[in-house]
């Protein structure tokens, strides 16, 4: 073989291997760069703590859980959304039948008023057939029906009150301006409970105007999650009634005062309640809108003192529209003074038990007895029991008309005096309380209120009241006694309610008042307009 032959052979060779290398070159590469990506792949998926990808997962991971709640949310809302819609469609197409009903009704009125006989002199005046009432009573009912339906259609399109909880949370309250007219208190009282003493009497009688905005209230109801088959919720209430009486920002501006709070735990028959609340014993109260800070007939019959309690409630049901309900529960002391004086504290005991029977969406039959302890400690080993024996009732006479009402019986009742205050006249005592030799003994009374309520149209109801607290005059003279002493006090109110809308209203009391004091019994007429905005 010559040296070009070898030449040749020698660069094919060289050809070969440069070739061969161009195809085994790739393939290294691609498997060492598989062999890098599925290190670095394991190490995005588990990255070591602390490394910046750890908390990039961390964080994806609480957006997603963010993003998967917010899809939930907007869901319920659409659902909320969805099912008003079709209530307001249902209301909507009830309306047209109504509409259509009193048409036809109108028409066949007309064409018999057409054959009527004409009057037979210039004196007689053929009265026109007036329409069904009950059918223009449901025509004005439904009509306000779709106006309270659609605004709670643009309600869903709004923001909501909510808690960081994300449990549901409602507003709710009054925007309430009472104007009034006293003829025989000088005191400028927006909402007396008895007539002044003649000892406060000015010349002039005492009448005075005033208008106030301080009763004006507003509260949270919230409804939290299930405990098993209970449903947990809670609620609490304002006014602007607070501060120390004689203050100008207390008697013309008034101070933010919380009214009741609740915590509730409702299962099926069950339910336990712990708060600051209204006596078992007294759950009803009349009807008005001229007094709200202080319960109506507070002075006058009505036990209505809201004090710390727990309240355990059990009901159960009687055929099909009755229940039968027991409750009880301790009421708490709440700042109870004597002359200036805290008093030692001790629980008071209180039941009740209740039969109810439901008629329809708005009549109710209900009829309770109940009764309260409480022993009063004034030191110095001397304890006197308070204790009431009570009972209330709400009985529908009519479609229309309604009797509610309560009474008592029982010893040193400090029920219906407003939370903290002096109950000193609800004891006969000798002397002072520092004084160990003082007698202490309690003061026997009965009273009760009773309330006729009549709904004369579906936006105009008129209400009776009358009330009266009357202690036994022998145990009051057994004590210290002076002219600002009540023998017995007593209230009667007549009052409308007209609503404008389900939200606006017009209300026009006039409530008198007797009190009987050891030296005059005294009279005075309160008059009250108010106006309210319900939200």
């Amino acid at each position: 073989m010559n040296h070009r032959e070898r030449s040749m052979m020698n660069l094919s060779s060289s050809c070969f291997v440069i070739v061969l290398s161009c195809l085994l070159g790739p393939a290294t590469a691609g498997s060492m760069d598989n062999r890098e990506s599925g290190g670095r792949q394991d190490m995005a998926a588990h990255p070591p703590p602390g490394h910046p990808a750890h908390e990039l997962s961390d964080l994806i991971r609480r957006t997603q859980g963010l993003a998967e709640q917010a899809q939930a949310e907007l869901k319920r809302s659409r659902e909320q959304n969805e099912n008003l819609q079709r209530l307001l469609q249902q209301t909507r197409e009830e309306l047209t039948q109504l509409r259509q009903e009193l048409h036809d009704v109108r028409s066949v009125l007309t064409a018999r008023q057409s054959t009527v006989k004409p009057a037979t002199s210039a004196g007689e005046i053929s009265k026109p057939i007036e329409p069904s009432s009950d059918l223009a009573s449901r025509l004005a009912q439904v009509e306000d029906r779709v106006g309270i339906n659609t605004a709670q259609i643009k309600e869903q399109t709004q923001t909501k009150v909510e808690s960081d909880s994300r449990f549901k949370v409602r507003l709710f309250g009054t925007v309430l301006n009472n104007s009034y007219f006293n003829t025989h208190d000088s005191s400028e009282a927006a909402v007396p409970t008895a007539a002044p003493p003649k000892s406060v009497r000015v010349p002039n009688g005492g009448r005075n105007f005033g208008s106030t905005l301080r009763q004006t209230t507003f509260g949270f109801a919230m409804t939290g999650p299930k405990l098993g088959e209970a449903r947990l919720s809670a609620d609490v209430e304002f006014d602007f009634y607070g501060g120390a009486p004689g203050n100008y920002g207390a008697d013309v501006l008034g101070a933010l005062r919380m009214r009741t709070a609740s915590a509730r735990i409702d299962g099926t028959r069950t339910s336990v309640v712990i708060g600051l609340m209204t006596p078992v014993i007294s759950p009803l109260n009349p009807t008005s809108f001229a007094s709200v800070y202080y319960s109506p007939f507070g002075d006058s019959g009505n036990l209505w003192q809201w004090r710390p309690q727990i309240v355990v409630e059990r009901r159960t049901p009687i055929k099909e529209e009755g229940s039968l309900t027991l409750q009880g529960g301790l009421m708490m002391p709440f700042g109870e003074t004597f002359y200036g004086k805290g008093l030692e504290g001790k629980p008071g005991y209180e039941s009740r038990i209740a039969f109810a029977r439901r008629f329809d969406s708005e009549r109710r039959l209900e009829i309770g007895v109940g009764g309260y302890i409480h022993p009063q400690q004034f030191g110095h080993d001397r304890t006197v029991n308070s204790y009431a024996v009570t009972g209330d009732w709400l009985i529908p006479l009519h479609d229309r008309l309604e009797l509610s009402g309560e009474a008592f019986y029982g010893q040193s009742i400090t029920l219906s005096a407003e939370s903290g205050a002096d109950i000193s006249s609800k004891f006969a005592f000798s002397g002072s309380l520092d004084n160990p030799a003082t007698v202490f003994a309690g003061i026997h009374s009965v009273g009760g209120w009773t309330q006729l309520r009549a709904k004369a149209a579906p936006k105009l109801e008129f209400s009776l009241a009358f009330g009266v607290e009357d202690p036994r005059n022998r145990d009051v003279f057994t004590g210290l006694v002076k002219n600002t002493t009540r023998l017995k006090n007593q209230s009667f109110s007549v009052n409308s309610i007209y609503r404008l809308r389900s939200n606006f209203l017009f209300s026009l009391e006039y409530r008198h008042l007797w009190t009987v004091y050891p030296d005059a019994r005294t009279t005075n007429g309160h008059i009250n307009l108010a106006l309210g905005y319900l939200f």
